[in-house]
């Protein structure tokens, strides 16, 4: 006991020195820099004080010596294995995670796209009874309202070349033709029908008998 309390004192011989430099560096102050009373005093105790608080460290942070023969200190068994197992189990879930998050969600089939009666001709029953060619001379169909050089060219690239053709048509073959040029319900709303019979009574051709 009596040698711990010894060992646990403060270091005279370091304070000793500390009180040596504050004395050094009251006189330094004094003398040569010229700094007088008080302001000499305080540099001295300064010093002292540094310089005896490092000594102070240095003698207490020295850490202790083990008795001969003292065994070292080794870890409990148990706290060493835990830790690797806990990594492992951490590292697990972890790469569990981004497996999980990788995995491609299911995508739905593509569905076909949905056709409408506008799209495409109704079947050939009901397509207007066509003509290798004109009977005779052919009418001038451009004289119907709606119908230019281009659509006529199409009529009669499906065998119409006549006004009794078109004034002859039902709503089936209306329906047919309507879709067949993509009109949308034109024929009807510029009265193709009307517009045709009026025509076919003064075109000098007629059907055939």
């Amino acid at each position: 006991m009596a040698n711990s309390e010894m060992k646990n004192a403060p270091p005279l011989y370091g304070w000793a020195i500390a009180t040596g430099a504050g004395l050094v560096a009251f006189g330094v102050s004094l003398t040569l820099i010229g700094i007088e009373g008080n302001g000499s005093v305080g540099i001295g105790i300064v010093i002292a004080l540094i310089v005896g608080t490092i000594f102070q460290i240095a003698e207490r942070g020295a850490p202790p010596a083990k008795a001969p023969g003292e065994a070292p200190t080794v870890p409990a068994s148990g706290s060493t294995k835990s830790a690797p197992a806990a990594t492992t189990s951490a590292s697990s879930t972890s790469a569990a995670a981004p497996a999980a998050a990788a995995a491609p969600e299911p995508t739905a089939a593509p569905t076909a796209p949905e056709t409408t009666a506008t799209e495409a001709p109704a079947t050939e029953s009901t397509k207007p009874q066509p003509l290798d060619g004109p009977v005779g001379e052919a009418d001038d169909l451009k004289q119907i309202s709606g119908v230019g050089p281009v659509l006529e060219g199409k009529l009669h690239g499906i065998g119409i070349y006549h006004f009794w053709q078109i004034a002859r048509w039902s709503k089936d073959e209306i329906a047919w033709v309507d879709s067949f040029l993509n009109f949308k319900g034109r024929i009807e709303r510029d009265d193709w029908i009307g517009q045709a019979t009026k025509l076919a009574e003064a075109s000098p051709s007629k059907p055939p008998a």
